[in-house]
């Protein structure tokens, strides 16, 4: 009966009544370890850090950053040319100009929340070249600009004198009209105006600026040229002295444009209606300054609601001449022709 059956008070039951070692080893490191916890010892692994916030980009941003930096090459160039002894009162006023149309489309940038680290970075950068620059129409037929075939100074190039100046104004190319007429409405319509004054500088100081090849727009920018020539008809007739020799030198390069853009010129008179009668010398000055300050405002409306990209460039090219023309006329350049800011 004894066999392999242990009785009361063996070894198995000793054994149970006392833990094993490693109870107490687990016990000890258990404790030891709610101590470290207590402390703060930290058990889980930290989360990664979240990720950086992206910056959504704002209407038009690329473009009005190249933009940007394109006219701060520009300014820096006016400045350039006024150290030199090329200068003068027209290179200052182009400069005016084009530093207010600088702080307006900073300040539009910086409304849509551009960082002014970023618009500042693309300064630095400067505009970046297009394969493409140079004029994209045909002269004005028998202008008296002085021609010139000098092109566009090189990125980073210095310029020191007024005839670099306006080929670095005349540089606009095909690329940027692209770019202009896939632009939202009010940035497509400042920057056609601020072109159509940087290609009037370019007119100013004597460079032959092309007129661009027709375009779904040639048929108001004719109907609109027309009554010009009409109306400085009438200035030159009713002028006397230097204003009557100013009068015809105007007709005569209104005479040529509308040549330029029509291909034929009218040899009477349409009969359109004056503003208000012209009978004395001061009335023909009035009219002259309304007549090429409604010309000039009215480029926005001729380049339609959705203009494509030769109806810009038609717009601005010829805008361009009647603001330099205008300017003869005590119209002084602005900033965004035609345009609201």
């Amino acid at each position: 009966m004894d066999g392999d059956t242990r009785g009361p008070g063996s070894r198995v039951m000793d054994g149970m009544g006392r833990p094993p070692r490693r109870l107490f080893a687990l016990g000890a490191g258990a404790a030891a370890l709610a101590v470290l916890v207590d402390r703060g010892l930290r058990l889980d692994v930290p989360p990664p850090p979240p990720p950086v916030p992206t910056r959504r980009p704002a209407p038009d941003e690329a473009l009005l950053l190249h933009a940007v930096a394109d006219l701060s090459r520009v300014v820096a160039a006016e400045t350039s040319v006024l150290a030199g002894e090329d200068g003068g009162a027209l290179v200052r006023q182009l400069r005016t100009v084009s530093r207010e149309q600088l702080r307006v489309l900073r300040g539009r940038l910086t409304n849509a929340g551009v960082p002014t680290a970023v618009i500042a970075a693309a300064v630095a950068r400067g505009p970046s070249a297009s394969p493409s620059a140079a004029p994209t129409g045909t002269p004005t037929p028998g202008s008296t600009a002085t021609p010139t075939t000098s092109g566009t100074p090189e990125a980073g190039a210095p310029v020191r004198t007024r005839t670099e100046l306006a080929a670095l104004l005349d540089s606009l190319d095909r690329d940027d009209w692209a770019e202009l007429a896939a632009a939202t409405a009010g940035t497509r319509d400042l920057l056609a105006a601020a072109w159509s004054e940087r290609l009037a500088g370019a007119v100013l100081l004597g460079r032959e600026v092309a007129l661009a090849s027709p375009s779904t727009a040639r048929p108001a920018v004719v109907a609109r040229t027309q009554p010009l020539v009409y109306a400085f008809e009438v200035v030159a007739a009713q002028s006397v002295g230097d204003q009557r020799q100013q009068a015809e030198d105007t007709l005569e390069a209104l005479v040529r444009l509308e040549i330029a853009v029509s291909g034929t010129s009218s040899t009477t008179p349409a009969g359109w209606a004056l503003p208000h009668p012209v009978t004395s010398p001061d009335a023909a000055r009035r009219l002259a300054t309304e007549t090429l300050s409604s010309a000039v405002d009215a480029s926005t409306e001729l380049m339609g609601t959705l203009p494509d990209a030769a109806a810009l460039e038609d717009v601005a090219r010829w805008s361009a001449h009647l603001q330099a023309l205008a300017v003869d006329w005590r119209v002084p350049l602005t900033a965004f022709p035609g345009a609201s800011a």
